[in-house]
């Protein structure tokens, strides 16, 4: 039975600084050992609310949080207008300051449609061998790793790529989750495997071996796939 976690010594573990983070790395390095061989189908599909294809296996479902490169508006606005005789003093002011408040109008317009890095609210993803599924209160959606133009670990629990939308459109996406380093070597293993973080290991910590040989237990050889 595939378990990475077993016969890990929690004594010991504790002891040599253990954290719950180590669970999931230990856990990825199971994952990762298997797709580099080919094994992958020795692994049991996780509990998952997702509906999966037919031959498709969860790996893991958690939380996650996920931000989106985008505008939060599309850059154009509807200028005011002021009924008034700019004939007269009073008139006069009151089309100088309608000329402001459109002024003010188109500079808010633009601002929120310069792209940023947009926080969405807090859901969960569920990662199997073709796909991560996102999922929180405003909306759900897939993307599979085929689609992927890139990927990369920028820290340990957050993992960005790039995706053409249906449209065509190229699509930002970072995903903070303790399961990044998974949806990394998922996606990198299947249709990156020059990556540098694969070719360097660097995409697990520094030392992580070493920790698991004090916590009983022996960490697959996944440092350089």
């Amino acid at each position: 039975m595939f378990d990475p976690l077993a016969d890990i010594d929690r004594a010991l573990a504790e002891q040599a600084g253990w954290t719950w983070f180590d669970d999931y790395l230990l856990y990825t390095c199971g994952i990762a050992e298997l797709l580099a061989s080919g094994q992958v189908a020795r692994v049991p599909s996780a509990a998952t609310r997702v509906r999966l294809d037919t031959g498709e296996i969860c790996f893991a479902d958690g939380g996650a949080q996920w931000f989106t490169w985008r505008g939060l508006g599309d850059g154009r606005w509807a200028p005011g207008r002021t009924a008034a005789d700019g004939r007269t003093p009073l008139g006069v002011v009151a089309h100088l300051g309608n000329a402001v408040r459109n002024e003010s109008r188109r500079l808010r317009a633009e601002a929120a449609g310069q792209p940023r890095w947009v926080t969405e609210r807090p859901g969960s993803a569920m990662i199997s061998n073709r796909r991560v599924h996102l999922a929180n209160p405003d909306r759900s959606f897939a993307v599979h790793w085929s689609a992927l133009e890139s990927v990369d670990l920028t820290a340990p629990d957050l993992v960005g790529c790039r995706f053409p939308t249906r449209d065509g459109a190229m699509q930002q996406l970072q995903i903070r989750s303790a399961w990044a380093p998974l949806v990394f070597v998922t996606a990198a293993l299947q249709h990156f495997p020059q990556h540098p973080l694969l070719r360097t290991g660097t995409w697990l910590p520094a030392g992580f071996e070493d920790k698991c040989h004090l916590a009983g237990k022996k960490c697959p050889k996944v440092r350089s796939l």
